[in-house]
């Protein structure tokens, strides 16, 4: 009868995640020859094809694909099982995403609680847009994200609304001239179409004078007099003026943060999402499908 060996199974996971046999290897703490013999000896006893080789890199076939997503859920369910039989805390490697403006606000204090609760659990952090962090929870590439929901298809769970401010430097007054210059997030940020519409709507002339992916990009950008900007409430550097009408700047929507956790997420993750969810939960949890 066949069966799936689960060292086998976490191997091919590692060679998704990271790329490669080499940095699979690395992560599993087995030579390449090992971990490349293991996958052989995974789809001879399977009887089918899971990696396609090419000079362009390793690609996952299409029963690859299929077999990866069961294999992170039974992973997942046996850490689980393991966890609850020894009675212990849980352990082992966690995947965060979150924007990088989220970091300061949510990440630094989360942190600190979470190791002093779960000193076992490895957490690595991954920034980027809400948009391209979505997908990879939904493929098991990330375990556990915080994101601006899209408010057109909402997704995950509501933990908390932000107030979009606009903001500029102190000493300078960049809103005063007859078109706005902004430092914005790249085109992908779920802020930025509201902040453009608002701007047409209210019929005020704007330009993007600097586009940042990171959030010391836009600080540095601003603070130079040459721009404002909008932010979330909760990344505003407390030194910044906070804009508004009297300088002809029109209101700005809420944003949303949203929780979002991988299918086959291991008690680890889970334990991380139930201590972001107790630092940023709002009284009214609404659940989107």
């Amino acid at each position: 009868m066949r069966h799936l060996d689960t060292e086998s199974l976490g191997m091919l996971i590692a060679i998704v995640d990271t790329g490669g046999f080499t940095a699979a290897a690395e992560r599993v703490g087995r030579t390449q020859s090992a971990v490349s013999a293991r996958i052989a000896q995974l789809e001879v006893s399977l009887g089918v094809r899971l990696l396609e080789r090419s000079r362009r890199g390793i690609a996952l076939t299409e029963t690859g694909e299929r077999l990866v997503a069961h294999a992170r859920r039974l992973l997942a369910f046996e850490s689980e099982a393991l966890a609850d039989l020894k009675g212990g805390t849980p352990e082992g490697s966690v995947r965060l995403g979150m924007p990088d403006d989220y970091v300061d606000a949510y990440f630094t204090p989360t942190i600190a609680r979470l190791a002093a609760a779960y000193p076992r659990v490895e957490i690595s952090i991954r920034c980027d847009l809400s948009k391209n962090l979505e997908p990879e929870v939904e493929r098991g590439q990330i375990d556990v994200a915080l994101v601006t929901r899209d408010l057109t298809r909402p997704t995950g769970e509501l933990l908390k609304k932000e107030k979009l401010l606009w903001l500029g430097a102190r000493g300078h007054r960049p809103e005063r001239g007859e078109t706005l210059p902004l430092a914005l997030f790249p085109t992908g940020c779920r802020a930025r179409p509201h902040i453009a519409a608002a701007l047409d709507k209210a019929g005020r002339s704007w330009r993007v004078a600097c586009t940042s992916s990171s959030h010391s990009g836009i600080y540095a950008a601003v603070e130079t007099g040459l721009c404002i900007t909008a932010l979330p409430e909760c990344a505003a550097p407390p030194e910044w003026r906070r804009l508004g009408p009297a300088e002809d700047l029109p209101p700005l929507p809420d944003t949303e943060v949203g929780l979002l956790i991988a299918p086959a997420a291991s008690p680890a993750a889970r334990r991380l999402a139930e201590t972001l969810r107790a630092a940023l939960s709002v009284p009214t949890v609404v659940v989107a499908a």
